[in-house]
């Protein structure tokens, strides 16, 4: 569920900046980005709307701070997962860091599902960050594999299709936990892996 909170009350400039971001975000993934306006931003946090261009400068600003925020979230879920690696050495490091991501996208879903499942009218700078945050994970895969299986046929090419089936697998996750459980998920995983990998 996203953080938001509504009525006046006092807060640090810090606290307030959340507090806005937290109310776009929720109608960033409810609606749209087309959808926030300073005006109904302003309401839903219960500001004036001069606080929202003293916080951003203009909506274009707002939303890149959305994105950044977000995706430093995201970034640091997994990178958590990646380091953890070295901790389970007995287990598959891609069992390990999806596992971590799991773990990441259960404990804050709004921010993956921000990157998931980008919303109508999502800025350049999602798609930008999207891109990078791609091929990070894609030379990730790529390395694995190849350290796993160094007579992979194409490990290029692997590591491209792991890491659409995975962000397939994670965005229906987000959209419905229930039914594309963790478990489930945790479960088809390594075979599937293995079964790409060469393994």
């Amino acid at each position: 569920m996203s953080r938001v909170t509504s009525g006046r009350r006092r807060m640090s400039a810090a606290q307030r900046r959340e507090q806005i971001l937290d109310v776009t975000r929720a109608i960033v993934l409810d609606e749209g980005f087309h959808e926030v306006t300073p005006g109904r931003i302003a309401s839903q946090a219960g500001v004036d709307r001069s606080l929202v261009y003293q916080q951003f400068g203009d909506l274009a600003g707002l939303f890149v701070a959305l994105i950044d925020r977000e995706i430093a979230i995201a970034g640091a879920g997994f990178a958590a997962a990646v380091a953890a690696v070295a901790h389970h050495p007995e287990r598959s490091a891609f069992d390990t860091v999806f596992d971590g991501v799991l773990a990441s996208i259960d404990a804050d879903p709004s921010a993956w599902r921000l990157f998931l499942s980008p919303p109508q009218g999502a800025p350049p700078e999602l798609h930008a960050r999207l891109a990078d945050s791609s091929a990070l994970v894609r030379k990730f895969l790529q390395d694995e594999l190849v350290r796993a299986n160094p007579d992979l046929a194409d490990p290029e090419l692997t590591a491209i299709a792991l890491h659409a089936a995975g962000s397939e697998l994670l965005h229906r996750h987000v959209l419905d936990p229930t039914g594309v459980s963790a478990d489930r998920l945790r479960a088809f995983i390594p075979a599937a892996i293995a079964r790409r990998s060469g393994h």
